[in-house]
């Protein structure tokens, strides 16, 4: 700064002259007041000049022109060295807004800054929440937490030791175990009531079944507050129409219907070894919980899509929806002497699609057995190719925004191992693919997984039992949700 003071004094000495003859022209003097101060002390610039015989040829003396030729060739350097960036600005201006658009940047900025603030503060929170959920359900892939595990195996040896299964030092190493993890001594009323699974722990277990089952991943989970439970559906609909001015608007009735939910009670026994150390303990809890798991899965899905509703072995008290298309009359029958699986053919999985209510359409998928894939790559031939084994599927709500998956003209098709097989053989009057939104399909249910012990069951084999049960139904919330294409009664 000093420096730039000093090599323009000159200039700067006639700028602040000029700036005073100014300021008393407009507090009222006469502007030749003016003139006579500006050109008094340009005349005393001139006498105290080296050069004075140039006092009539310029009007600037010859310091004063030197200083301005030096201002005058560094301006010049610089436009000759920024051209281009000269050149950006004379085109900015040209766009839309023009420099004034340019004055709102920094307001942008700061409102931009803010906003990022705050996705990153809410990026956070979503991050603490998925390590805050990975640590509550302490699930690892297909395993339950490790102490999930030893609690499942510590009920089986705490009953063991009861029975006298498990003796000798197994025994008291099974004692001291019960008692570290459950924190309960094995006492002579000990059952499994006294030591039920904690319900987190029981919620690992349900998260498998979601896993390994189709019921859950598809259809619609509905907790049940009590054994029965009934919820509203529409059965009948009216549509709106066109209102005359100032004339009397039409009445709709649309009519519902009840939906009752009755849980029904599926279980089963797991048979483990008394032979346990504490080494085992772990690998035989996983073995309690994935065996369990899968079996839940199983039976849910087969009531989800294949009960006849009759109550006896692996069916509940309602139909799944092999059965209930058939009874909401919401199926397409294959053509005559058209009884075999195999007989199926693309005409027929398309017209499928007509079936059920538009809306479900929009947002339906095939659903059949895994060995149906033969059926459908036999699809693809003379250059049409309706199936696509690998299609990249929208997937929202998920951790990636495309799946891999079979696509049949487009739509998703979802393997389920409890839907009807392939067969060439013939099977009458039976839905063994559907088509439509399974989400409108409830599956009810009433708490958790429950484990009890059995303390007779194992007796002739020296066994310890694990009972799994859960209660559970399903409902059709929508009967024109889902459709099933079905092969001929002849």
């Amino acid at each position: 700064m000093k420096t730039f003071l000093k090599q323009n004094r000159h200039l700067l000495s006639l700028a602040a002259i000029v700036l005073l003859a100014c300021s008393l022209v407009a507090l009222g003097a006469p502007l030749i007041t003016g003139v006579v101060i500006v050109g008094l002390w340009q005349l005393s610039q001139f006498a105290m000049s080296k050069r004075p015989g140039y006092c009539y040829t310029t009007v600037l003396t010859p310091e004063q022109l030197k200083e301005f030729e030096t201002i005058t060739n560094r301006c010049s350097k610089f436009f000759d060295d920024n051209t281009e960036l000269l050149k950006g600005v004379k085109d900015l201006s040209a766009v839309e807004g023009g420099f004034a658009a340019v004055k709102s940047l920094p307001a942008l900025l700061k409102t931009q800054g803010a906003t990022i603030e705050e996705l990153r503060t809410e990026i956070n929170k979503l991050r603490k929440a998925q390590l805050t959920a990975r640590k509550s359900s302490g699930l690892r892939g297909d395993n339950v937490s490790d102490e999930c595990a030893r609690h499942l195996a510590a009920l089986a040896m705490a009953v063991g030791v009861k029975r006298g299964q498990i003796t000798g030092r197994s025994a008291d190493m099974a004692e001291s175990l019960v008692k570290e993890i459950m924190g309960v001594e094995i006492k002579t009323a000990l059952s499994s009531s006294d030591i039920p699974l904690p319900t987190e722990y029981s919620g690992q277990v349900v998260e498998l079944v979601g896993q390994f089952g189709a019921a859950r991943k598809y259809g619609t989970v509905f907790p049940l507050g009590t054994g029965v439970v009934k919820l509203p559906s529409l059965k009948t609909d009216t549509a709106f129409a066109i209102i005359a001015g100032s004339g009397t608007v039409t009445e709709t009735s649309p009519q519902t219907q009840w939906v009752t939910f009755t849980a029904d009670k599926f279980g089963g026994l797991v048979r483990i070894p008394t032979e346990m150390e504490e080494d085992s303990i772990v690998p035989i809890g996983q073995f309690i919980a994935r065996y369990s798991a899968r079996q839940i899965a199983s039976i849910e899905d087969w009531n989800f899509f294949q009960s006849t509703g009759a109550g006896t072995t692996k069916n509940g008290n309602v139909a799944g929806l092999t059965a209930s298309t058939i009874t909401n009359s919401k199926v397409t029958q294959m053509a005559s002497t058209k009884t075999h699986y195999s007989d199926a053919t693309l005409a027929n999985l398309q017209t499928l699609r007509t079936v059920p209510d538009a809306a479900a359409i929009r947002t339906g998928a095939y659903y059949m057995h895994p060995s149906f894939e033969q059926l459908l790559a036999s699809f693809n031939t003379s250059g049409n190719r309706p199936y696509n084994p690998n299609a990249q599927l929208n997937n929202p709500g998920g951790s990636q925004p495309f799946i891999s998956g079979p696509t049949l003209d487009g739509f998703p098709v979802r393997w389920v191992d409890q839907m009807p097989a392939y067969s060439t053989s013939a099977n009458v009057s039976k839905v063994f693919a559907l088509f439509g939104d399974l989400s409108f399909q409830y599956l009810g249910v009433r708490g958790g997984v429950r484990f009890d012990t059995s303390l007779e069951a194992g007796f002739a084999t020296d066994e310890i039992l694990i009972r799994a049960l859960e209660r559970f139904t399903i409902g059709l919330m929508a009967t024109g949700a889902v459709a099933g294409l079905e092969t001929a009664a002849s």
